[in-house]
């Protein structure tokens, strides 16, 4: 029985080092789509509905630093040219279109001297609309292949959903660039992601009906867990990319006809685009219909899904989580996003056989960063660059005030604080000239240094 355990384990290991090689690797027969949501390219106007881009917090330093992090993450994944297909969320929705030149614009600019694409795009709002209905942010299609038709689906209080049709090798794929409304864990956000959900439902239903084997794909910023219904059980009794949309596994979806989550291509401790407050979290997605795996027309290339993680680039180094963009110190990192990528194949293949990884978990898994701590080294003062952020420090110093709560090591003002409440209250009883040493993550909080405390157990004395 350990012999089969064991070669199950490294069975798995190296599907997974062959699925790294196929997503990113040139492939002349098949082709490659990344959701990507780069978290808030804004232009650099001033003229902005998020009080975070105004002149005195972000230029066109901040933007040329941006704009050089997204392309070199595409070309990391793509290559040279960088990938075929992209479904970009948050761009910003130029308010001075007739002075300045757009977020959309500085892009496509930035992709082509760079030597990415040339790509075709869409937009995914419409700027004859009247400029009070016009979201703050929109979905970015960009593909390498023809566009031939494009549209929007409009969703009351929330960013359409954007619908292009491209052509590969003359066989048309549509594809479903979305950003759903934020705040996974929250039930009354959920009721907008519902209304998403049947918009987006309806719309693959009717595609359906006219063509049962109707070939496209669903990608981008869902704001919902793979496992959306399973994690919030208890709050949600219906969830839109689960109960609505049809998201679900390989074998479910071969028997209902509906939506396999690549998520499942990945062992459940892989599964992560992003994380907040100490859990993974699978906010992106790719989601494909029967069609895309019934041997026919375009087809997915079995196990090419991959989270698009390069460590010191887009991954903190450590605990390769993502590193998150920050508009501090002329602006660095990348996303809180990593980007999703697989490949499709213009060749006709076999169909798949049963997923191995049809695990759904049921509660949020939390970040690992035993192995961040173990190698973490002491903090200096010439800790405090862009560099830094995110990993894991020692540190030791002295609480010098407690509103807010302040760590005084080295010469030096830091902040602390902790997401987990046990620990938080912990800190807060803390008294000032305490001395206080332990492990923390270093982070940035308006404008601040501070270091993050993720639970009890980082503290080691006071």
């Amino acid at each position: 029985m350990q012999f089969f355990r064991n070669f199950t384990i490294c069975s798995a290991l190296f599907c997974i080092f062959l699925c790294k090689k196929s997503a990113f690797s040139k492939d002349s027969t098949s082709f490659q789509v990344v959701a990507y949501n780069v978290q808030n390219l804004f232009d650099s106007d001033g003229i902005s509905l998020y009080q975070d881009y105004k002149p005195e917090y972000y230029g066109e330093t901040e933007l040329g630093n941006k704009l050089k992090v997204i392309c070199e993450v595409l070309r990391k994944i793509g290559g040279p040219t960088g990938p075929d297909i992209v479904l970009l969320q948050e761009i910003e929705v130029d308010r001075t279109p007739e002075k300045h030149p757009s977020a959309t614009n500085r892009l496509i600019s930035a992709l082509n001297e760079e030597g990415l694409g040339p790509y075709q795009f869409r937009l995914g709002y419409d700027p004859t609309w009247p400029r009070e209905k016009w979201p703050a942010v929109h979905c970015l299609t960009l593909s390498k292949f023809p566009i031939t038709k494009s549209r929007l689906l409009p969703i009351e209080r929330a960013r359409p959903i954007l619908e292009t049709t491209i052509k590969v090798k003359g066989r048309s794929l549509t594809l479903f660039n979305n950003h759903w409304k934020s705040g996974a864990s929250s039930s009354e956000m959920e009721k907008h992601r519902l209304q998403n959900a049947r918009t987006l439902r309806a719309r693959i239903d009717e595609l359906s009906k006219n063509n049962p084997t109707e070939e496209f794909l669903v990608g981008g910023d869902l704001n919902s867990h793979y496992n959306q219904a399973t994690v919030y059980e208890k709050d949600m009794k219906k969830t839109g990319i689960n109960h609505v949309l049809g998201s679900t596994t390989l074998n479910k979806s071969r028997e209902t006809g509906n939506l396999y989550n690549l998520w499942h291509e990945l062992p459940t401790e892989q599964r992560g685009s992003d994380a907040w407050r100490g859990n993974w979290g699978t906010l992106m997605h790719i989601l494909t219909p029967p069609s895309l795996f019934d041997g026919k027309g375009i087809n997915y290339v079995e196990g090419s899904f991959m989270v698009a993680k390069f460590s010191g680039l887009n991954a903190v180094t450590g605990s390769e989580v993502p590193l998150e963009w920050s508009n501090d110190l002329n602006g660095f990192g990348a996303s809180d996003h990593f980007p999703l990528v697989a490949r499709f194949s213009k060749e006709p293949s076999n169909p798949r056989e049963a997923n191995t990884f049809e695990e759904v978990e049921s509660t949020p898994r939390r970040v690992e960063y035993a192995s961040a701590k173990k190698e973490a080294v002491e903090w200096k003062p010439d800790s405090l660059k862009p560099s830094s952020y995110g990993q894991v420090f020692r540190f030791e110093g002295i609480i010098s005030r407690n509103k807010p709560l302040t760590l005084f090591a080295q010469g030096h003002q830091l902040g602390l604080y902790s997401f987990d409440p046990q620990t938080r209250e912990r800190l807060f009883s803390l008294s000032k000239d305490t001395p206080l040493s332990g492990h923390g993550r270093l982070a940035r909080y308006r404008g601040q240094w501070q270091f993050i405390i993720e639970n009890k157990n980082w503290l080691k004395s006071f």
